[in-house]
């Protein structure tokens, strides 16, 4: 990501049983989330290594509407309001991971089902690719 610039990224993190998720929110919305089992990193180390030379602070209150909406997603509630995003997906990433949300909780789909879904039957492997980069975990599952 050389020479990408990146807005202040707000970092905290919330722990349900043994996972630790991190959270990460700009001024836009939810950015990016991490998860770790039995994990003890600070949020802001957490993330260093993925944005070396982004802005990070920790901040609670930043990423209050990420944290309800992934504690809303571990309880399998609904969310209540709509989630802002700061993050960039072409159209069939955001096709993708739209689908997989809709998918009800406890239920699985294969890539090719899903690839079947967005109307590319033939994407099963892209549809792997989009969920292996998903930025936000636990929100698109």
């Amino acid at each position: 990501m050389a020479g990408k610039t990146f807005p202040d990224i707000y970092c905290s993190k919330m722990t349900v049983d043994r996972l630790t998720v991190y959270l990460a929110s700009t001024g836009k919305g939810a950015f990016r989330v991490g998860l770790g089992l039995n994990a003890s990193s600070h949020p802001a180390h957490f993330f260093r290594r993925l944005f070396p030379d982004a802005r990070l602070t920790e901040d609670d209150a930043m990423n209050r509407p990420l944290a309800e909406a992934v504690e809303a997603s571990l309880r399998d509630r609904p969310r209540g309001k709509p989630l802002s995003m700061d993050v960039s997906l072409t159209p069939f990433q955001w096709a993708v991971l739209e689908i997989v949300a809709a998918i009800p909780f406890g239920q699985t789909r294969t890539y090719g089902a899903v690839a079947s879904m967005v109307g590319r039957p033939l994407a099963a492997r892209a549809v792997g690719q989009v969920m292996g980069g998903n930025p936000l975990p636990l929100i698109f599952p």
